[in-house]
């Protein structure tokens, strides 16, 4: 145990033991293995007019399901951008193809592709809602046979 978490330990029960707090009192350290949602690491940006951006992919085979949800912080925001499919190659991610985007409140957009077998892929996302721009990417998956 480090000398911060003895110090706050000792803190925490002489305030329990001396009556001044009267409930118990939980903290928990963050850790990696906190910040990790389904192999994704989770970020959560501080936008105006944007609520929610979550690209995806998944894979079945050779068929790539490259997909995102967008959700403005108005019913009535405007979304306008692109969806990428990029693959994997040599070192670098590089555009395959992509759909445009376009909706008022929040967007749903799916697709499908035919990919070449043992290759990574993302999808990768760029929009603009009521004049902010963002941009989100997924995590990789990778076809079979």
């Amino acid at each position: 145990m480090n000398l911060r978490k003895k110090i706050l330990t000792v803190s925490a029960i002489a305030l329990l033991s001396s009556g001044i707090v009267t409930e118990a009192i939980y903290a928990e350290e963050r850790t990696e293995q906190s910040l990790v949602n389904g192999g994704h690491q989770v970020i959560a940006p501080m936008w105006s007019n944007i609520s929610f951006i979550s690209p995806d992919i998944s894979s079945n085979g050779k068929i790539l399901y490259p997909e995102v949800y967008i959700e403005a912080k108005s019913f009535s925001g405007s979304i306008s951008g692109k969806m990428y499919l990029e693959r994997y190659d040599t070192g670098r991610w590089l555009g395959v193809t992509s759909w445009s985007i376009n909706g008022t409140g929040s967007v749903f957009l799916s697709k499908s592709y035919t990919g070449v077998s043992g290759v990574a892929y993302r999808t990768r996302v760029s929009v603009n809602v009521d004049g902010e721009t963002a941009e989100a990417v997924s995590g990789s998956c990778q076809t079979t046979n």
